[in-house]
C-alpha cells in the first residue's frame, strides 16, 4: 500500500481539465499585459495627436463678417449652423487656438455675435481681420489644446478664472455690430482730446512766429462719421508787446469733420471750420512816462494785429493705441499739434 501511495505522489497529474485550466490561466495573465500596455499607448496616442485629425463635426469653417472697434466682439457667419445662442466655441486660425467666446446672439440670416472671453494666443488675436477664414470648434476645447503641444504659455490665459468671464447681461447695443452702428467707423459719439499746438502769431519786430498752446476739445459725432467738435487753447506770451508786458494769447475754434478708416487701426478727418484768436494785454496803450505815443500807438497795433477771426480747414489723424485711447495729430490752416485723445 505505501508503494502504491509513493508512485502515485511523483506520477504527474495528466488530467486534460487541469492542463486545460493552466492554459487558460497563462493566456489571460499574458492577455492582460497586452492590454494594459495597448490603454496607456492609446492613451499616449491621443495627447499627441495633430488637430488636423479633428472631424468636420468638430471643426467647422466660417467667416469674420465685423469686428468692433474694442475687438471684444466678433460678428461671425454661421452658414454651418455649427453653434447657437449660449454656445461656448474657440476660433482656430492657422491651426492653432486664437481666442475663446461666448455665442451671444444669432440671426435669421446665419450671422452670431460673439464675445472674446479668453485669448489664447495674442499673435492670433491681432491677426483676425473682417473677411478672415477660421475654424470654430464648439463646446470643450480640452483635446484641441492637448492637442498642440507647442502652445506658448506666455501667450494663454489672460482671463483665469470665471469671475474674469462676461456673462451675456453684459452685452450693450452698441457693442454687438447689428444695425445703424455697423455703418459708424467709430462707434462712440464722444471724443475728448489734450494736445499741444503751434499757434501762428507775429513778435515784436513784426516777424511771422508760432508759439506754443495747451489745447483742449471735445467732439460729437451727431450722424454717422460726421463730427462737430469746440476746442479751447490758451497760452501768455512773454515780453509781448514789449518787454515790460505779458499777453494772454487765446484759441477758440469751431470745426466739422467727417471720419474716413485707414489702415493699422487709424482714421483721418478731414474738417473746415471758423477760428476766433484773442488777445489781451494789460496796460497796452497806457502812458507809463517812458514811452512815446507813437510806441504806445504801435503797441496797440501789434497786439491787435495777434488777433484773427477766419475760416479754417485741415485734417485730424487719430491712431488707436489700446481700446478707446488714441494718439491725435492735426495739421491745418489754424495750427499744428498733437496730444492724446479718449472715445466714450
Amino acid at each position: 500500500m505505501s508503494s502504491l501511495i509513493r508512485k502515485s505522489a511523483i506520477t504527474p497529474i495528466k488530467s486534460p481539465l487541469f492542463i486545460l485550466l493552466l492554459n487558460l490561466l497563462l493566456v489571460s495573465n499574458i492577455s492582460y499585459g497586452q492590454s494594459l500596455f495597448d490603454t496607456f499607448g492609446g492613451q499616449t496616442t491621443t495627447r499627441s495627436g495633430s488637430p488636423s485629425d479633428f472631424t468636420s463635426s468638430q471643426l467647422v469653417t466660417e467667416r469674420i463678417h465685423r469686428i468692433s472697434e474694442s475687438r471684444r466682439i466678433f460678428i461671425l457667419t454661421n452658414s454651418n449652423q455649427g453653434f447657437s445662442r449660449g454656445d461656448y466655441i474657440s476660433l482656430v486660425l492657422d491651426n492653432d487656438l486664437a481666442v475663446r467666446a461666448l455665442v451671444a446672439e444669432t440671426t435669421d440670416d446665419n450671422l452670431a455675435g460673439i464675445k472674446i472671453l479668453q485669448i489664447y494666443s495674442l499673435t492670433l488675436w491681432n491677426r483676425l481681420r473682417e473677411g478672415r477664414q477660421v475654424q470654430v470648434i464648439r463646446g470643450d476645447d480640452t483635446a484641441f489644446r492637448l492637442a498642440r503641444q507647442d502652445q506658448q504659455s506666455e501667450d494663454r490665459g489672460i482671463i483665469q478664472d470665471e469671475r474674469d468671464l462676461f456673462d451675456e447681461m453684459t452685452f450693450l447695443e452698441n457693442d454687438l455690430i447689428f444695425g445703424e452702428d455697423g455703418n459708424r467707423e467709430i462707434n462712440q459719439d464722444n471724443i475728448v482730446s489734450v494736445y499741444l499746438g503751434l499757434i501762428e502769431g507775429i513778435d515784436n519786430d513784426g516777424t511771422t512766429r508760432r508759439y506754443n498752446q495747451l489745447n483742449g476739445s471735445w467732439s460729437y459725432q451727431f450722424q454717422d462719421n460726421i463730427w462737430v467738435e469746440a476746442a479751447y487753447g490758451r497760452t501768455v506770451i512773454n515780453d509781448f508787446p514789449n518787454p515790460q508786458l505779458d499777453t494772454t494769447f487765446t484759441n477758440m475754434t469751431l470745426k466739422v469733420k467727417y471720419t474716413v478708416s485707414a489702415p493699422f487701426h487709424s482714421y483721418v478727418k478731414p474738417y473746415i471750420g471758423y477760428q476766433i484768436l484773442d488777445a489781451t494785454a494789460p496796460g497796452a496803450g497806457e502812458p507809463d512816462g517812458t514811452l512815446t505815443p507813437e510806441e504806445l500807438d504801435a503797441e496797440l497795433r501789434r497786439l491787435e494785429n495777434l488777433k484773427k477771426s477766419e475760416l479754417i480747414f485741415g485734417v485730424t489723424g487719430l491712431k488707436r493705441l489700446v481700446p478707446g485711447w488714441f494718439i491725435r495729430g492735426d495739421f491745418g490752416s489754424d495750427a499744428i499739434s498733437i496730444g492724446l485723445a479718449l472715445e466714450f
